[in-house]
């Protein structure tokens, strides 16, 4: 039985649309769209112990409870339309489903991590951080690029897949992403993939809690290692890095959409509009409108 088809049944689906995707050597990502309507009294989706990663976007509102062995049932919860789950499955997991559930389900091997770092050379992480009920609007996208492709003919749609699968395995391993135990050279300096994973970090989380703990716990350093190495190795301060990262991120943004200004400051990680105004006309020199009238492709 096929990952797709091990996850239909465990949530009570004897046939779903599955797409089956190899996006660099030989681990495989399966992509599930399931629809079900779960009545009270339903067995609860039961998913065994498996060395792989499971992340759910749903499409529509859904109401499940986290089932745990060893205490009783989370209360149930309304996790909305556009929001994802990302889980381990190393230890399985269940959860109580009641009423429509409809989802895309991707099945990600532990392997595809590795593969990453030596395939696709990207900074090594060998664990994902569990979420749940976040908005992730990357994978929202790549969910809504991926939709179409089950009805595409076969050799359109093995063109295109790959591509979206490396996007979405890379997205994960960024913004999700936990490197093993790290430590500063001799010199008390990053090595260049380090420093690669924490930028790489910072910019994948810049809209999110980015604190200096978050930071250090996601790329495997402790909070002083992490800021006495970054600055040694770039001249500034993670929070410089950080600031200097929202507004650059904030002058593509002025430049590209006509997204309000309230918007803007929020997907570039500031507190509100006022203190991005006020940041950002300290650091560029002039307000974010008049940079958008200045600079709008």
């Amino acid at each position: 039985m096929t990952a797709s088809e091990r996850i239909a049944v465990c949530f009570g689906i004897q046939a779903a649309r599955a797409l089956v995707i190899r996006p660099l050597r030989e681990a495989t990502l399966s992509v599930v769209h399931l629809g079900h309507f779960y009545e009270d009294g339903d067995h609860p989706v039961l998913l065994p112990p498996d060395d792989a990663f499971l992340v759910m976007l749903y499409l529509v509102d859904v109401d499940h409870s986290d089932i745990w062995p060893d205490r009783p049932p989370a209360p149930l919860k309304r996790y909305p339309k556009g929001s994802i789950c990302l889980i381990s499955l190393k230890d399985g997991a269940a959860i109580s489903v009641r009423g429509h559930f409809e989802a895309l389900v991707f099945h990600i091997p532990r392997a595809h991590l590795a593969e990453l770092a030596e395939e696709a050379a990207e900074p090594y992480v060998d664990d994902l951080a569990t979420c749940r009920g976040i908005d992730d609007q990357v994978i929202c996208n790549l969910g809504s690029a991926l939709m179409p492709m089950f009805d595409m003919p076969d050799e359109v749609r093995d063109t295109l897949l790959p591509h979206v699968a490396l996007a979405f395995n890379a997205h994960l391993a960024h913004r999700y992403g936990r490197s093993p135990a790290q430590r500063l050279s001799t010199t008390g300096r990053l090595s260049p993939t380090q420093e690669k994973r924490i930028k790489m970090y910072i910019a994948a989380n810049l809209s999110g809690d980015n604190s200096i703990d978050n930071i250090a716990e996601a790329t495997g350093f402790s909070v002083d290692e992490l800021c006495s190495g970054f600055v040694e190795t770039t001249g500034q301060s993670v929070l410089e890095w950080i600031s200097a990262c929202r507004i650059s991120r904030a002058k593509s943004q002025l430049s590209r959409t006509g997204e309000a200004i309230a918007r803007v400051a929020e997907t570039c990680g500031f507190l509100d509009e006022k203190t991005f105004v006020e940041d950002f006309r300290r650091a560029v020199g002039v307000t974010p409108f008049e940079w958008r009238s200045r600079n709008r492709h």
